[in-house]
């Protein structure tokens, strides 16, 4: 059997959970359904953490593109239309130029950020967990890339009992 509440193997006649003291009863879990959920977050944490590694370059490619190639040449391609009356400067111009440097920017804080969560699930940090969802659940709306990573990163640290595993991964590198 196992605790409904935090998942841990407890003995058949037990009344209360040795790990979390929850009294036990009805709610506790057969040993058949428990194992399926244990030991997900060991098995896929690798890969996790790959993927956000992989997905931080590619957004710092994004930002470089935003930077160098949209900053450089978007502009004075747009500036140097010539209407029949001679030449015509784009009224959106500094428009498009400003936006530019703010996409560029927050491409650049998410690569980061990715890189960083990258970093901390690979060296099993405490805090990387915690971050890896909030950047989960934000690339949920970055179709179709950030939606599969979110959703995969949601079902391997979302819940209850990923989070009791991560907080044994992380103490056990200590």
């Amino acid at each position: 059997m196992f605790c409904d509440r935090c998942g841990q193997r407890l003995n058949d006649n037990a009344q209360f959970c040795s790990a979390c003291g929850k009294a036990l009863g009805p709610g506790a879990v057969p040993a058949v359904v428990a194992p399926l959920a244990d030991g997900r977050v060991g098995r896929h944490i690798k890969i996790l953490a790959s993927l956000w590694l992989v997905y931080g370059v590619l957004r710092f490619m994004a930002m470089a593109w935003i930077f160098l190639i949209g900053r450089t040449f978007l502009p004075s391609f747009v500036q140097d239309i010539v209407v029949s009356g001679g030449p015509f400067r784009f009224p959106l111009s500094r428009f498009i130029s400003g936006g530019l440097m703010i996409a560029g920017f927050w491409a650049g804080i998410f690569a980061v950020a990715d890189l960083v969560a990258a970093w901390g699930l690979f060296e099993r940090r405490s805090w990387a967990r915690i971050l890896a969802l909030v950047i989960g659940f934000l690339a949920l709306i970055r179709f179709p890339f950030g939606t599969a990573l979110g959703i995969y990163t949601i079902w391997v640290l979302f819940p209850s009992y990923a989070a009791q595993e991560y907080a044994r991964l992380a103490g056990s590198r200590a």
